[in-house]
Order: C-alpha cells, then structure tokens, then sequence
C-alpha cells in the first residue's frame, strides 16, 4: 500500500490495463482496509492502496471542499439524498449527518466490489439506519450491463454506447437499476436532492430519471466526465429540455446552447422550476 500510493495515478491506470495486475493489487490490499475519520465524525473505511486520494486531505475535509460546500447547503433535515455514484461513502454520511435530523434518507448506489466492501464496513461501525446501499449501478433501465474497472475503485463505468470506448479485458457483469424505475415501480421515496458521479454515464443515469425529474424536480449535482463518455452538451440538454436552470458550484450560469464541451463545468448544480 505505502509503495502503490507514491505511484501517480495516470501510471497506476496503465498497470492496471495488463492482464491480471487489478486483480493483483485486490489481493495484495485485501484485508488492509483502515478506518478514517469524517468531518461529520464517523469512521469511514478504505483501503489504503485503492483508495489512496482519500487519504491525502486532513479529516477529509479537503476532499472536493466546492461540491462538499454546496451539498451542505442545499440539503435540509428530513430529506431523500441520492448519492450515485457513492464510492466508498464519502459524500452518503455527509448527506445522512444533515438529513438523519428529520425522516430523512440516503440511498446510496455503488456496483464496485472494492468499495462495496467499504461501504459495508463503514454501515456495521456506525449507526446509519436510514442509509440504505444498492449494490447496482444506475442507468437506463434495470438489468444486467457490462462494467469498465479499468480505471480501478474509483473510475469504473458502465460501458454503455459511448463511441470513445476503448475494450479492455478489465469487465464484469453487474447488476444495474433507473431511477425512474426505483420510485415509479417499486416505490421508493423520490429524492429531493441528487448527487450523481458516474465516470461518463451522466447521460445513461438522466434518460433513467426523466419521469422523476418532472414530477418531482430534485436538486441535481452532477459531475461531467466529457473525456470519457458522454459529452457535456447531451447532459445540459436533457436537463433543460426536463425544466431546469444549470449553473456551475460557485454560482455562475451555464449556458445551455453552448455545445462546446470545453466550457462545459466539471461539476454542475441543476434546479428544477
């Protein structure tokens, strides 16, 4: 762990691409897993090796200070938070420290092992019972789809029908689920306020999301990963076309007829009229 975490992590997404070496590092780090501290206070667990930019900020609360700032001010007490994308929690014990104060919810969705066994972790050491994890990733429909780990524990990605996708011999199955389907179907709360940080899916996750977004128009915060999917002009479009204004996490508007994805932010916040 301490000799993988002075690797930058461009070299470590080129080792993983031989065959074999992901698998190696799993089981190198396996049972290694140590707790840290949130801001929030729980003891949140990770693993050293896969998870080493976690271990970079004091307390985690340099972690994405921006997006950590305006999740703590948009959220209320007794709210529905969406966390998609969730990884290892970060940001799903942030959403429960502010909404646990009413009847509030966090679901969380995550597909990769790794951080499953994290998560899983972090729920038996604190007491969290309104946080519910999906071991699914989110896009369209719910089924079963083709997953990239190439990019380890913390850029796995459905494969989807991005024309940018390169094969790799790092895929799995895994388990997938729509929003849509979650509380039109199976009665689930609607969420009021969503986080989704998917590697390029952003489009896959929203086009499973259309029948909530306009019947309940949840805050959305969503990353863009142009580089590696979907280009940022589809995401903004299918919001607007769903009611919603977009701005960037310090404030400033986007501008929705701009199809140049270099001005697209890397983070967004979108509200629903």
């Amino acid at each position: 762990n301490e000799v993988g975490r002075r690797f930058p992590k461009a070299w470590l997404r080129r080792i993983a691409d031989f065959p074999g070496v992901l698998r190696l590092f799993e089981l190198m780090s396996s049972n290694q897993n140590r707790f840290v501290t949130t801001p929030e206070g729980f003891s949140l667990a990770i693993n050293p090796l896969l998870h080493s930019n976690l271990l970079a900020s004091d307390g985690l609360a340099g972690y994405e200070p921006d997006l950590r700032r305006v999740i703590m001010r948009l959220t209320r007490p007794g709210m529905v938070a969406y966390d998609i994308g969730a990884n290892v929690g970060v940001f799903s014990f942030l959403f429960w420290s502010i909404v646990r104060q009413g009847d509030g919810l966090v679901y969380a969705f995550e597909p990769e092992p790794n951080n499953i066994a994290c998560f899983e972790q972090t729920l038996a050491k604190n007491s969290c019972p309104g946080v519910k994890l999906f071991k699914q990733a989110v896009g369209r429909k719910p089924g079963r789809e083709q997953f990239d780990r190439r990019g380890g524990a913390f850029s796995g990605r459905l494969v989807g029908q991005s024309a940018s996708y390169v094969p790799t011999h790092n895929i799995s199955l895994v388990e997938t689920t729509s929003i849509d389907a979650l509380v039109l179907e199976q009665g689930y709360r609607p969420p009021d306020i969503v986080k989704i940080d998917v590697e390029g899916n952003e489009g896959l996750v929203l086009e499973g999301m259309m029948r909530v977004m306009q019947q309940f128009h949840p805050v959305i915060l969503c990353e863009i990963h142009a580089h590696l999917g979907d280009a940022g002009e589809r995401v903004l479009k299918l919001l607007s076309m769903n009611g919603y204004g977009i701005s960037d996490l310090h404030g400033a508007g986007v501008d929705v007829a701009d199809d140049k994805d270099q001005r697209v932010p890397s983070y967004i916040i979108a509200v629903g009229h």
